[in-house]
């Protein structure tokens, strides 16, 4: 599916693709940038975490989580927002 994600750093809109996938026995999402970079998360505790050793930062996996869970857009976080 694709997914439609802000970059907290510069409110940049992401379209990235998004499917469920098990990896080394876990259950979760592989997200791939239209380049075909890609990373997995899974789901522990209510939020969203990298799993395969990936660096994402907390707000851009926030946004990607909401977008998952099929949220709106302006409920996903824009670091400047906060910063004015």
């Amino acid at each position: 599916m694709q997914i439609e994600v802000k970059e907290p750093g510069t409110g940049a809109l992401l379209r990235l693709d998004a499917k469920t996938e098990n990896y080394k026995g876990l259950h979760g999402m592989r997200i791939r940038y239209p380049n075909g970079a890609s990373f997995f998360i899974v789901a522990k505790s209510g939020a969203w975490r990298s799993a395969d050793d990936h660096h994402v930062a907390p707000g851009f996996l926030a946004n990607i989580g909401l977008a998952l869970e099929g949220r709106k857009l302006s409920e996903q976080i824009v670091d400047h927002e906060y910063h004015s």
